[in-house]
């Protein structure tokens, strides 16, 4: 099977309850299908919604059972991790808003064990920000991986350092913006709305805030697509899907936002993908101000949320080059990061052995990567959407 019908194959199991796969699938398939499962982190998931479903052969339903399992027990560890760091940090006068997984996973999806989560997300307040991770520090929380900038230049130009680890192993992402900065990336990205995602924030029963519903819709949107160009996989349908069937939802104020920010169009791309793949969905299209997503665009943009994790740098590098030319290309190659017209930094590559020893293997595994014609498309991809987000 192609990889492009697998991928529709792949998002039609996770999406619906009842979706037979077909009966001419090989071992070879099932097992490449599996295996994009994995990537993905939706076995935990699949096997939540296809458990009884016949056609599924036994062998990969019990591995969908085995990370069901493995999830459940992770997210033991992970919820305790939250509520502690919450209350470390609350401690000190320091009120974090708990972001995406964080929250979804226990209070709108039917079980944790089919949110597996990578990290935990946890937004701070900007004047807070280098107090908090200073106090989680103090506490034994320790540094994932080097930065490759200095802490203070880092958060001039990105929207978060690597994660800490928490004593029992759980990475906690601490947050100064919830999104990239204007400026950040080679194409759109929304302007900052930190300030009014803690004005409307909500606490839940855990004494954690959250965003609001519709915050939280924004914020799945713009991290999946303007900040992650859909790497971060076909969670995002799910996560949406269950989001709107945990309460009440005010369509007109989540339009209202992102009409007014500039990402109404980006709404409309993922909310006609939850449509499409996740049937009971209680999505407002028909509020939504403006028109469906092109047929073209909606096809990428599902195959790139199954895009190959191992190749996506190569394929953006790639991207960028085939979007905006050399001047695209340029940052990349000279490790410059900045945000609009602020300070601009190089990143460090001491860790790489050197610059001159990071170039040669970033370009020695891109051009190695690019050989391969299924990167290739990843990259044309990439770069459609590169164009479309920067209209």
């Amino acid at each position: 099977m192609e990889r492009p019908e697998l991928c529709r194959l792949l998002l039609a199991l996770v999406g619906t309850r009842d979706e037979a796969a077909p009966g001419e699938l090989g071992a070879a398939d099932w097992e490449a299908l599996d295996s994009l499962a994995e990537a993905h982190r939706l076995q935990g998931l699949l096997y939540a919604r296809q458990r009884d479903n016949p056609a599924i052969p036994a062998p990969v339903r019990a591995g969908w059972q085995a990370a069901h399992r493995g999830n459940a027990m992770m997210a033991l560890v992970q919820r305790a991790e939250l509520g502690e760091t919450a209350r470390l940090l609350q401690a000190g006068g320091i009120d974090p808003l708990v972001l995406k997984g964080g929250w979804l996973a226990w209070n709108a999806y039917p079980e944790a064990a089919q949110r597996p989560l990578r990290d935990i997300d946890l937004l701070l307040p900007e004047s807070r920000f280098v107090e908090g991770w200073n106090l989680l520090c103090a506490a034994g929380y320790r540094a994932a991986e080097a930065p490759d900038l200095p802490l203070a230049q880092l958060l001039e130009v990105d929207k978060s350092p690597p994660p800490l680890i928490a004593p029992r192993g759980t990475p906690i992402e601490l947050h100064l913006h919830a999104w990239f900065p204007e400026g950040r990336l080679e194409y759109f990205s929304p302007p900052p709305d930190d300030a009014g995602l803690f004005a409307r924030a909500l606490r839940g029963g855990d004494g954690v805030l959250h965003p609001s519903a519709e915050d939280m819709l924004g914020h799945l949107v713009i991290h999946a697509l303007y900040s992650h160009r859909l790497d971060c996989g076909p969670l995002l349908l799910s996560d949406v899907d269950f989001l709107l069937a945990s309460g009440a939802f005010d369509w007109d104020a989540f339009w209202s936002r992102a009409m007014a920010a500039g990402w109404a169009e980006g709404a409309r791309l993922v909310l006609d993908l939850v449509a499409r793949y996740r049937a009971s969905a209680a999505v407002g299209l028909a509020m939504a101000p403006v028109p469906p997503t092109p047929p073209e665009l909606l096809a990428t943009a599902q195959e790139l949320l199954l895009q190959d994790l191992d190749t996506r740098s190569s394929a953006s590098f790639a991207a960028s080059g085939l979007a905006g030319g050399l001047a695209s290309l340029w940052p990349r190659i000279t490790r410059r990061v900045s945000a609009g017209e602020g300070p601009a930094h190089h990143r460090d590559s001491a860790a790489e052995g050197g610059y001159l020893k990071w170039a040669a293997n970033r370009l020695g595994r891109t051009v190695g990567d690019l050989r391969r014609a299924d990167v290739r498309r990843q990259s044309r991809q990439l770069a459609r959407l590169n164009r479309w987000l920067a209209r």
